[in-house]
C-alpha cells in the first residue's frame, strides 16, 4: 500500500483508505459466546470504528459458524472455528484438546471437516504476570508441529501458531505456520527466521494492559516491562520487512471489539511505526475501495483516535 495514492483534498491531510482487517478476534463476549444479538452488536461496534474484515481464532463452541451466517454479507469472516492444544496446557475454552499424534491428525480432519478457513495450534501458554513467565511449559514439540502442518497440507489448509516464548515460536516458524499469534518474549533472531521465511507476525498488545488494573505493584510492573520489549520488538521486525498483522484477541474479558482495534493501531504508533507500516498492517486490500467500502482519516486520525468518515457501500455509517 502506497498512502500518496490516497490523499484526497489539496492540503494533503485527508487519506481515502481501505476499511480495517482485525486479524485475531474470537466471536465472544467476556470469553463466552456470543449470542445472536450479541453478534449483531459485534458487526455494529466494528463497523463504526472502521473494522469490516475479522479473522477469528477459535471456541470450543464452534460459535464462528453460526457467526458467519449472521455476518453475511456485512462482514468478510475467516476463522479457524476450532483451535488444537495440548491437553493439561492452554486452550481448554479455544477448542480441541489432544495428546498423541493419531488424535492431532484426528483432530485437524475434524476441524476441516467442520469448514475451517486455516488450522489454529495453540503452540504455547501464555503471559503470566504472577509467576513471571509462561503460564505453562507444555505445548507442541517440533515433530507434532510438522504432523500438523503436513496434515493441514492435505487438506489444503494454512496453520497459525498462538506462540509465546522464543523457543515455541521458533518451532511454531520451523514447522511452516503462516503466522505467529502474539509472540512474546521473541528474539531479533527469530524474527530474522520470520523475515526469511515469509511468516506474518500478530503481536496483539492490548489484551495484557486490560488486565493491568486488577494486578499489584509488582505484577503491573513486570507487564510494563514486558509490553516495552514487545513495542521494541515490533519496532524491530517493521525495520527488518516482517510482514505484521493488527489483531486484538477481542472478545475476551476487557477486550472490546472495535475498540480494542483502535487501541491496538496505538500501540503500534507507541512502537514508533510510521503511518504507512501501521495502514499496511491494518488494511484490508485495496478493491475494497472500488466497492464503495473506505474510511476517510486525518494523518494524526491514530493519536486522536477519531475517523472522519466510515463508508460501506457508498453510504456512510453513523
Amino acid at each position: 500500500m502506497l498512502m500518496e495514492n490516497y490523499f484526497v483534498n489539496d492540503d494533503r491531510d485527508l487519506l481515502k483508505i481501505p476499511p480495517f482487517r482485525d486479524a485475531h478476534i474470537h466471536f465472544t463476549v467476556y470469553g463466552r459466546p456470543a449470542s445472536a444479538e450479541q453478534l449483531l452488536k459485534i458487526k455494529d461496534d466494528c463497523m463504526k470504528h472502521g473494522v469490516f474484515a475479522l479473522t477469528d481464532m477459535g471456541h470450543r463452541s464452534g460459535i464462528a459458524l453460526e457467526a458467519r451466517k449472521v455476518l453475511h454479507g456485512h462482514m468478510d469472516v475467516r476463522s479457524a472455528v476450532y483451535a488444537i492444544y495440548k491437553k493439561k496446557s492452554h486452550g481448554v475454552f479455544l477448542g480441541i484438546g489432544v495428546t498423541d499424534k493419531e488424535e492431532i491428525k484426528g483432530s485437524v480432519k475434524t476441524i476441516a471437516d467442520a469448514g475451517a478457513d486455516f488450522i489454529k495450534v495453540i503452540a504455547s501458554g501464555i503471559v503470566c504476570p504472577k509467576g513471571g513467565g509462561l503460564s505453562t511449559t507444555v505445548g507442541f514439540n517440533l515433530e507434532e508441529l510438522k504432523i500438523i502442518a503436513d496434515v493441514s497440507k492435505e487438506r489444503n489448509l494454512s496453520f497459525v501458531c498462538h506462540a509465546n516464548a522464543d523457543n515455541f515460536i521458533r518451532n511454531s516458524v520451523k514447522a511452516g505456520a503462516l503466522s505467529i499469534e502474539h509472540g512474546f518474549y521473541i528474539s531479533n533472531e527469530t524474527l530474522h527466521m520470520m523475515k526469511e521465511a515469509g511468516v506474518s507476525w500478530t503481536p496483539t498488545v492490548t489484551p495484557l494492559q486490560s488486565i493491568k488494573e486488577h494486578l499489584e505493584s509488582p505484577e503491573r510492573k513486570y507487564v510494563e516491562d514486558i509490553t516495552e520489549q514487545h513495542l521494541a520488538s515490533i519496532n524491530y521486525a517493521a525495520s527488518i520487512g516482517v510482514k505484521l498483522n493488527v489483531g486484538t484477541d477481542c472478545g475476551s474479558r476487557g477486550v472490546y471489539h472495535g475498540e480494542s482495534f483502535i487501541e491496538e493501531l496505538q500501540w503500534f504508533h507507541k512502537a514508533g511505526l510510521s503511518l504507512k507500516h501501521i495502514l499496511s498492517a491494518a488494511c484490508m486490500n485495496d478493491e475494497e475501495i472500488e466497492k464503495g467500502n473506505y474510511l476517510l482519516i486525518k494523518k494524526d486520525s491514530i493519536i486522536k483516535r477519531t475517523l472522519e468518515g466510515v463508508y460501506f457501500n457508498g453510504k456512510q455509517i453513523d
